[in-house]
């Protein structure tokens, strides 16, 4: 009787899903439990080991685990005859399970007993007789365990600071990688550049590639991308046809656009960073000044008579302005930077100060907050005041000298040292000081003295006072209208980039004294 056999392997088959479901689920569940215990112990070692990859490392344990605990629970699952024993035992006293051994049995006998069997599983609720049941406890434990992985994995060590530290850098680095693979190809596919400069630039892009994958700091990767930079440029200057030079340009700022302005903008914030926490403190506010006036003179001195004063400042003050140094340290995101600071931080405990090397650091976040490539230095400015009077007197002087600054009044420009480091640097905006205009007259100002004129004199300038008897001298001088307006616009300027104010403000307060110009 086909039918009879067919209804009881259809029941035990119904049944059978039920079952193994409850299996597998209580099967995962404990799983899971200590598949969890064995992420809590990693995430525990991780505080105190440095484990880059731990959150990684612990979503593919549970993964691969839990994915494992199902295959296994499939294999491992109730046959046909545990699922029968199972059935039985719920008050079908033993049927089910005689008739799945009299399946293929057709006397008279197994045909009764089968008809009996199915009399009863036609009115056996699966449903309510086989509920899925899952232990409690198991569930407590489970969400218990999932509650101190997550609270594990927020707390804060030097070892997690430096693994996410390697992480970053480890992004960062790959990402440079997969750049310079992808401008390879795109070198290799270029019908402007002659089978010379592709194998030129495909030597330089692989040097590079070589020297990022054996970088082991950030600091490291950017000065390959710089000296890449530098290589790249020169290429472009050695190339005869206009086209082969705006490929390798393209390539440049598809490899390097967005490292140079991110490293710009990083360098704004490492220095607004250290300038807040310097003025925190007395004893740091006049190197403060000093960075933020952006003149390499003043920086030097800042920090000379500083080095000087450490001999003086009490116990109290080293420690306040260790403090400002470690918490700006702690902040910058210049490797280098961080560096000098932080021996700063030290030293300074101690009553000493490598004042050159911190000078070096600072200068070289300033040229990276201007824009300036690796090898630009500040140009030398001039500048030159006058006075007169009114009658036949007449006071004059002249200064020249100064120092060319970084919003680029007059012109200027210098050359880098060895290796990489050569360029230059030109500024005109703002160049007022040798636009002809309207002359206003300034009263309150003595004529013909140095301290009045408006250029600085150095050791190689001079000043003339030429004095007459007769004639009616009125304290005073006259000078171009729009001079005037371009200090007022190059201070402003320059004190909204070095604040902190919204950069919406910052772009309106430049569109005002544009407007002026």
């Amino acid at each position: 009787m086909n039918s009879l056999n067919n209804e009881i392997l259809t029941f035990i088959k119904k049944a059978s899903k039920r079952i193994k479901a409850n299996f597998i689920i209580n099967l995962s569940i404990v799983g899971l439990k200590y598949l969890l215990c064995l992420i809590l112990c990693l995430l525990l070692i991780s505080l105190f080991i440095t484990f880059p990859y731990v959150e990684e490392v612990s979503f593919g344990v549970l993964a691969v685990g839990l994915i494992s605990i199902i295959i296994y629970g499939f294999i491992k699952s109730p046959d046909k005859k545990k699922v029968a024993l199972i059935v039985d035992s719920k008050g079908l006293k033993e049927r089910v399970t005689t008739s799945l051994e009299l399946i293929n049995e057709e006397d008279s006998i197994s045909i009764a007993q089968k008809n009996d069997t199915v009399s009863y599983i036609k009115s056996f609720n699966i449903k309510n007789n086989l509920k899925i049941s899952i232990d409690k406890k198991q569930i407590l434990m489970v969400i218990g365990l999932i509650i101190i992985c997550s609270i594990t994995s927020f707390i804060d060590t030097s070892a997690k600071k430096e693994a996410n530290s390697i992480r970053e850098f480890n992004k960062y680095q790959q990402e440079f990688i997969k750049k310079i693979e992808e401008e390879k190809k795109l070198v290799e596919k270029s019908e402007e550049l002659t089978e010379e400069e592709k194998e030129a630039i495909k030597k330089i892009l692989e040097d590079a590639k070589k020297e990022l994958k054996e970088s082991e700091k950030k600091l490291d990767v950017n000065k390959t991308l710089e000296r890449m930079e530098k290589k790249l440029e020169d290429k472009k200057n050695e190339a005869k046809s206009d086209k082969s030079k705006a490929v390798i340009e393209k390539t440049q700022k598809n490899l390097l656009d967005e490292f140079n302005k991110d490293k710009e903008e990083s360098a704004k914030k490492d220095l607004n960073k250290l300038v807040n926490e310097l003025m925190k403190k007395k004893e740091g506010k006049e190197l403060s000044d000093a960075i933020l006036s952006k003149d390499k003179e003043a920086l030097e001195k800042a920090l000379g008579k500083l080095k000087k004063s450490l001999g003086n400042m009490s116990s109290s003050e080293l420690n306040n302005l260790s403090k400002a140094l470690a918490n700006a340290a702690n902040s910058m995101d210049d490797e280098n930077l961080a560096e000098a600071l932080s021996e700063a931080s030290n030293s300074v405990l101690d009553g000493k100060l490598d004042a050159e090397s911190l000078k070096d650091a600072i200068q070289n976040s300033q040229n990276n907050s201007s824009g300036n490539k690796p090898g630009d230095k500040s140009g030398e400015g001039a500048g030159e005041g006058e006075g007169s009077g009114e009658g036949e007197g007449q006071g004059q002087g002249q200064g020249q000298g100064g120092q060319g600054n970084g919003n680029g009044n007059g012109s200027g420009n210098g050359q880098g040292g060895t290796g990489w480091d050569t360029g230059n640097n030109e500024g005109n905006k703002n160049d007022l000081d040798n636009k002809k205009g309207e002359q206003i007259y300034i009263p309150g100002r003595e004529v013909g003295k140095d301290e009045n004129l408006t250029g600085n004199k150095n050791q190689d300038g001079n000043s003339q006072t030429i004095e007459t008897e007769n004639g009616f001298n009125l304290d005073g001088n006259k000078i171009n209208y729009d001079k005037v307006i371009g200090d007022y616009t190059n201070s402003a300027l320059e004190g909204a980039n070095n604040s902190n104010l919204p950069e919406s403000l910052k772009n309106l307060i430049k569109d005002y004294f544009e407007g002026l110009n």
